[in-house]
């Protein structure tokens, strides 16, 4: 099974127990506050990235451009057995990669524009750099 959430220990950074985590920048001209969720063991800061305008052109973009696996990468195995994944699903990344998931190992395709301009902005406004995408259409 894939580990995409690690619960910390109170204290450790990012658990909202005291320790250290990086904050969002202070909103500027035409840019929304960040927002926050706490929560028992839940300390998630936000921020919205893209207006609705830009949000509407960007999903209308994804939708034309994003080409999903088909064949044998749209199969996993529980238990032994093959079932047809019930979503559409592909990744996107930087070349050498691969992701591993019940049975199929997925390599990922070459960035698209789109989401070139989506791992962008993330990462102008984290600080974090991006390598991978796995998305799901449901």
């Amino acid at each position: 099974m894939d580990g995409f959430v690690v619960k910390l220990p109170r204290g450790q950074a990012g658990d909202g127990g005291g320790g250290k985590r990086p904050r969002l920048e202070e909103p500027g001209p035409g840019r929304p506050p960040p927002r926050e969720i706490r929560a028992e063991g839940l300390s998630c800061d936000y921020r919205i990235l893209f207006g609705k305008a830009e949000a509407d052109e960007i999903f209308q973009e994804l939708e034309r451009e994003v080409e999903y696996f088909e064949d044998d990468l749209t199969k996993l195995q529980v238990f032994g057995t093959w079932h047809k994944i019930p979503r559409k699903q592909v990744t996107y990344g930087d070349p050498g990669l691969s992701y591993t998931y019940s049975g199929v190992t997925f390599h990922p395709k070459p960035w698209i524009p789109v989401l070139t301009r989506i791992r962008e902005r993330v990462t102008s406004e984290t600080g974090h750099t991006f390598n991978f995408v796995l998305i799901n259409r449901y």
